[in-house]
């Protein structure tokens, strides 16, 4: 048997190639798992974060629509028919069949807890117990009240039970309406439910104030108090206030859980997945480098040796491109794709993977400069573009003019009409407004019905510009807003200030608020300079 010859070329570059694959598969899948476990953990942190927040939205739509219903009710029911059960038993059902959201029926009890009707009619109404229970106690003290999800006394399945006070011409409570509705519905908690996460993973409804799981995807632990503290260190600060995305162990199984609040009770969602679920492609990624490794290793390590060279070139010119990024270098952009193998579709899935997280940060870079309900600059993007403005007004030697505009008679519209006709009227005078002014002018939104006007880059006549423009803005107040078919009247109020960039931006600002209110007190709908 002849020996093996060290010295060879040949023996080397087989011993060489042997080891670059060897070595080469060991660092790829080590470095490579670790890299791609991050940006997938990132990647599943936000699609779990916004399926836990589009659930809790889902559930507090039905929460809402629910709550608007009774107090609705609650509203418009005749106090004259508490002393006539059969007469106001047959005004609750024709509510009850406009919007039977209240599956499980409406009920009236007086202040002493006593069930005076139901609605569709139940069993002896008087063994009925409500007086210890919190939501009614709550309801009799004057405020509306979401009760701890229960078994249905007769139906046996989860109910939720609300109640809203019916006061008399006094404002005294004289009894409560109930509605009881039913958890497992389409319209309710039945997509939570029917939703899965993952292959064994799920989402988890959660009352703090009732310890209570309200529901969840496994539908065994539905209505079971939640652990002890200190059980699970994850729940735990989600039952303080934690919202966000972690890693906690649960019967023994690590998982990844993002939670949410829904808005409008103390509830919150948890969507929840095993680890071992998340980076399944990693451990498959691993699987694949070792047993191909080990099948080519024998066969082509002499012709690998120059190949994989060849081969990893472009992933080492991508990965220090990337690094380049990262240290911020050059600006993050695709990785070039050289060639159509693993490394071309790898560096292709990694330029999909960076674009998705820049999309994602562009889009909270845009939230985090504007105001969400009218799209309109928010007082921090004002704050940049202000400092700006005074730069140039001092370079240039030009003039800056801010407009501080509050509106008058907003409050009537969004206490009558309510906050979502509010908003309409909020989101029209912002489009009035920046119809009115040139493209380098800003206009934002500073606060509830405030907003401010940016005049840059003024010359001789710019005081005389920031008057014009001043009329301009009241002008588009003189047509009547159409606030869902219902005509209502806007004015504006306005302050004014000009400076040419020798003073704080913030002072700038205040001058013109104070003038405002200056206009205010002159009777609104009037302009008013700081000077003045």
């Amino acid at each position: 048997m002849k020996r093996l010859n060290v010295n060879s070329i040949t023996t080397r570059l087989f011993l060489l190639g042997l080891a670059f694959i060897l070595v080469g598969s060991v660092g790829r899948t080590y470095f490579l798992s670790n890299f791609l476990r991050q940006d997938i953990t990132e990647l599943a942190s936000g699609q779990m974060q916004s399926l836990a927040a589009y659930a809790a939205k889902d559930i507090n739509h039905g929460l809402v629509e629910r709550r608007e219903f009774l107090t609705a009710v609650a509203g418009q029911l005749p106090l004259a028919l508490l002393d006539q059960p059969r007469q106001l038993q047959a005004w609750l059902a024709q509510r009850y069949d406009l919007s039977p959201v209240f599956a499980q029926g409406l009920l009236v009890v007086d202040a002493s807890g006593r069930a005076v009707v139901a609605y569709p009619a139940r069993p002896p109404l008087p063994s009925l117990p409500f007086a210890d229970r919190d939501y009614f106690q709550q309801a009799v003290r004057g405020e509306f009240a979401i009760g701890c999800p229960v078994r249905g006394h007769l139906s046996q399945v989860p109910v939720l039970p609300m109640a809203a006070p019916l006061r008399d011409r006094t404002g005294q409570v004289r009894a409560v309406l109930v509605g009881v509705s039913l958890l497992q519905t389409p319209d309710f908690l039945g997509a939570l439910t029917a939703t899965r996460v993952g292959n064994t993973g799920g989402l988890v409804l959660v009352s703090p104030r009732c310890h209570m799981f309200v529901g969840a995807s496994d539908s065994d632990i539905a209505l079971k108090p939640t652990p002890p503290q200190g059980r699970h260190p994850q729940h735990d600060r989600a039952m303080q206030g934690f919202r966000g995305v972690g890693i906690d162990v649960r019967a023994g199984t690590e998982e990844l859980a993002a939670i949410a609040s829904v808005p409008s009770h103390d509830w919150f969602v948890v969507a929840r997945m095993p680890t071992q679920e998340v980076f399944e492609p990693v451990t498959r990624l691993r699987a694949f480098i070792r047993n191909n490794t080990l099948l080519l290793a024998g066969v082509f390590a002499t012709v690998l040796v120059f190949l994989l060279r060849h081969q990893l070139r472009p992933l080492t010119r991508a990965a220090r491109h990337a690094d380049r990024m990262v240290s911020g270098a050059i600006p993050m952009e695709p990785l070039p794709v050289v060639c159509n193998d693993e490394v071309g579709q790898l560096t292709s899935a990694f330029n999909r993977v960076m674009a998705k997280l820049l999309a994602s940060h562009a889009e909270m870079d845009h939230m985090a400069h504007h105001d969400t309900l009218t799209g309109l600059p928010n007082r921090q993007m004002l704050a940049d573009r202000m400092k700006q403005a005074f730069a140039r007004a001092q370079r240039q030697g030009t003039q800056v003019a801010v407009l501080f505009l509050d509106l008058d008679g907003f409050k009537p519209i969004n206490d009558d009409l309510g906050h979502e006709a509010g908003d309409m009227a909020l989101r029209e005078v912002a489009k009035r407004l920046q119809a009115v002014v040139r493209s380098d002018d800003t206009v934002a939104r500073v606060g509830g019905d405030e907003f401010v006007i940016l005049l840059p880059d003024l010359k001789d006549q710019a005081r005389a510009t920031a008057e014009l423009v001043a009329r301009k803005c009241q002008e588009v107040f003189q047509p009547l807003f159409d606030i869902h078919g219902q005509p209502c009247r806007l004015g504006t109020s306005i302050g004014m200030a000009l400076g040419a960039g020798d003073a704080p931006p913030d002072k700038l600002l205040t001058a013109a608020d104070k003038a405002m209110y200056r206009a205010k007190d002159a009777g609104r709908g009037q302009c008013r300079w700081d000077t003045e």
